[in-house]
C-alpha cells in the first residue's frame, strides 16, 4: 500500500491498561493509522518518533489500524 501523510504523537486507548502515545500518521483525507515497524516495539519506536511533525510518504502494510511501514522517505 501507497500513503502519504502527516506523522503525529497521538494518546491511544485511553483510560485502558494499553493506553499509551503512539507516532501515527495522517492523511489528507482524515484518517489516521497507528505507525509500526516490523520488528519494532509496538508501543512506542523511537525511529518512528524521529518523524514527528513531518510529511512523508511510502509504503507499507495495513493490518487493521496498524501500518507497518516497509520503506519510506520524507516528503519536500
Amino acid at each position: 500500500m501507497r500513503f502519504r501523510g502527516m506523522v503525529k504523537r497521538k494518546r491511544l486507548r485511553a483510560g485502558s491498561k494499553s493506553e499509551h502515545d503512539a507516532i501515527v500518521l495522517v492523511t489528507a483525507r482524515g484518517k489516521t493509522y497507528k505507525l509500526r515497524r516490523p520488528g519494532g516495539n509496538p508501543f512506542w519506536d523511537e525511529e518512528l518518533a524521529k518523524l514527528e511533525n513531518k510529511t512523508i510518504s511510502g509504503e507499507g502494510d495495513l493490518v487493521g489500524s496498524e501500518l507497518f511501514l516497509s520503506n519510506w522517505r520524507v516528503a519536500s
